[in-house]
């Protein structure tokens, strides 16, 4: 494309940070343009040296012209353009980010043609580039972005409901997951792992080879959780005495010991088998115990008159029966020191244990009668991660749309945590990548994220934000990163969202939003940051280390796509009546 003709425009002014250019004759100027030039476009600002800047325009205002001819005309206004300059091209015409001092003043201004635009985006291909949208003003221009950077140091992706979030989502994942020529020959499988936390049930349809795991398939036994994760479970925020917990963890730790005799060092955190109906006999019976008063005596006293000298397994293995509370010389005996106090604890541990929402954490069992056991938490572990017998697979689909409300973060923070030791002692106990032949890296996906790491202190959402918190902070060392996905990013907790380096916005509609992202993006793609609530759908501005330059993509339309449709109200109102299958509908209602 030729310059646009110099007494169409001139230089206002020129400084490393703002180029001010005033367009004279639109007219003129749009000719040599033609329909490129707009908000977030690209300009190439030049002199008689050769050097050639690329400026992005941030805004507009509008010069006016004057008055206007003897004829009556009405005076043409001018605009000047702000623009921000973002790298120049070289001698060569590869395109290198930062500024270099232009020759004052520049004497020539055009659009960045086609050409420029590649060297931009295409001018340096990598082995770990990929691609998943074009240019969203030439949609000849692919836009790579760097694999490695974009899963290895944690990504962003935000949007409201109905900006195609979902779809870019999948539209990534596949394109990391793409199997090479050669793999697809030799028929195996990549190295590729992804554990995906679906809220909604929405992704098996675009990853039909996935493993999926929901609440009828999940295991995931409560002897698998950390102290934290347990006393989220059981003990309610309000409710948090110092005796409930410093009681409930001395069980715990107790029974995993009784259990484990064979492990040299068990503690409450150890992975490894309790009994959690021993663990609630011992704490009913701490609860409604009575100590002998009598000469010799001060110890829990039985009906029968047996004193017990030590709790241990005598309370652990039933609920006793305790001699009554007594002033009288003879059979003198008052209450233990938890009398009553652990009433309500107990009454919600049990009706957990009786509750089949919860069997998938609270009674998971090989086969009926034989519950998971300390020798199965490697096949527990190794199925969550796409491991496991049987079957392999890239990608692991927890389904979370069954999962009762109140341990769906629990199971987040369960499997999160799992993921990040299994790639933290990998790193420990493996002493260079040749023993492996390579390393093995992790993606967390986290749907809808600010479900379960919000921004809010709720203790409900303590463990998940800890969990989740870690992978952001820690997580690339040892070889786990984490794809946010939300459509509230100013509710997603801050430590969790300032890890991510690169992000991919998406229209959000919401004001607060709007500003929380916008404080997050580089002065020169402002222009476009104010008009996020105008994105068409599937159209996006990446940012960050893992793209060279940010870029308004539109991104691919894909054929496997998440089943995240919308029920079209007016027209399903306008059908004949249907009838309502409700025997299903209870079916499913009794089994979630």
């Amino acid at each position: 494309m030729p310059d646009a003709p110099a007494a169409s425009y001139r230089v206002v002014s020129a400084t490393q940070a703002l180029i001010q250019i005033e367009i004279l004759d639109p007219e003129a100027f749009k000719g040599a343009a033609a329909s490129q030039l707009r908000m977030g476009g690209y300009l190439e600002i030049g002199d008689d040296d050769g050097l050639r800047i690329v400026a992005v325009i941030q805004g507009y205002r509008i010069k006016d012209a004057g008055g206007g001819d003897a004829a009556g005309t009405a005076p043409i206004p001018s605009f000047v353009l702000d623009t921000q300059p973002i790298g120049f091209l070289d001698r060569e015409g590869e395109f290198v980010r930062g500024g270099q001092q232009i020759a004052i003043p520049p004497t020539r201004v055009k659009v960045a043609e086609a050409e420029t635009l590649k060297a931009i985006y295409c001018g340096a291909e990598e082995a770990g580039a990929l691609c998943f949208g074009t240019l969203a003003q030439d949609e000849s221009i692919l836009v790579p972005v760097d694999g490695d950077v974009l899963f290895g140091r944690h990504l962003a992706v935000v949007g409201s409901t109905g900006s195609g979030k979902s779809c870019t989502v999948a539209a990534i994942l596949q394109q990391g997951l793409k199997p090479s020529a050669d793999q697809c020959g030799r028929g195996v499988l990549s190295n590729a792992h992804i554990i995906l936390f679906d809220l909604h049930g929405e992704y098996a349809t675009s990853f039909p080879t996935a493993r999926r795991l929901d609440i009828s398939t999940l295991n995931l036994p409560y002897w698998l959780m950390n102290a934290e994760e347990l006393e989220e479970l059981f003990i309610a925020g309000g409710e948090r005495s110092h005796n409930q917990a410093a009681q409930f963890r001395h069980a715990v730790s107790e029974n995993k010991k009784a259990h484990n005799a064979g492990y040299p060092r068990v503690s409450y955190d150890t992975p490894v088998y309790f009994n959690l109906e021993e663990v609630f006999n011992y704490l009913h019976n701490l609860n409604v115990e009575v100590i002998g008063k009598k000469d010799g005596e001060g110890c829990p006293k039985l009906a029968d008159g047996t004193l017990i000298q030590q709790r241990g397994t005598r309370y652990f293995a039933t609920r006793l029966a305790f001699a009554e509370q007594s002033t009288a010389k003879d059979t003198k005996a008052s209450y233990g020191p938890f009398q009553g106090e652990f009433d309500r604890f107990l009454f919600r541990i049990r009706a957990m244990m009786d509750s089949e929402r919860f069997a998938f954490l609270l009674k998971p069992e090989k086969t009926p009668g034989n519950p998971f056991k300390t020798a199965d938490a490697e096949e527990l572990m190794s199925k969550v991660i796409g491991y496991g017998s049987g079957s392999k697979a890239n990608v692991t689909i927890v389904d979370l749309s069954g999962v009762p409300f109140e341990v769906q973060s629990l199971v987040v923070s369960l499997i999160s945590r799992m993921m990040f030791d299994v790639g933290f002692h990998l790193k420990r106990t493996t002493p260079s990548p040749r023993d492996l032949n390579g390393d093995i890296a992790f993606l967390a996906v986290y749907e809808e994220a600010h479900k379960y790491v919000p921004k809010s202190e709720d203790a409900r959402f303590r463990a998940a934000s800890r969990s989740i918190e870690r992978i952001a902070k820690e997580g690339r060392k040892y070889g786990v990163g984490m794809m946010i996905v939300s459509q509230r990013p100013s509710d997603v907790s801050e430590t969790v969202f300032s890890q991510c380096n690169s992000c991919v916005v998406m229209r959000l509609t919401n004001p607060a939003d709007q500003e929380y992202v916008r404080r997050l993006l580089p002065d020169f793609v402002r222009g476009v940051a104010d008009s996020l609530s105008t994105l068409e759908q599937r159209e996006a501005l990446i940012v960050g280390a893992a793209i060279r330059v940010p870029a308004l993509i539109r991104v691919d339309a894909i054929a496997a796509t998440p089943d995240s449709r919308d029920i079209k109200v007016q027209q399903e109102w306008r059908r004949d009546w249907l009838d309502m299958p409700f025997a299903r509908v209870m079916e499913g209602m009794r089994k979630y």
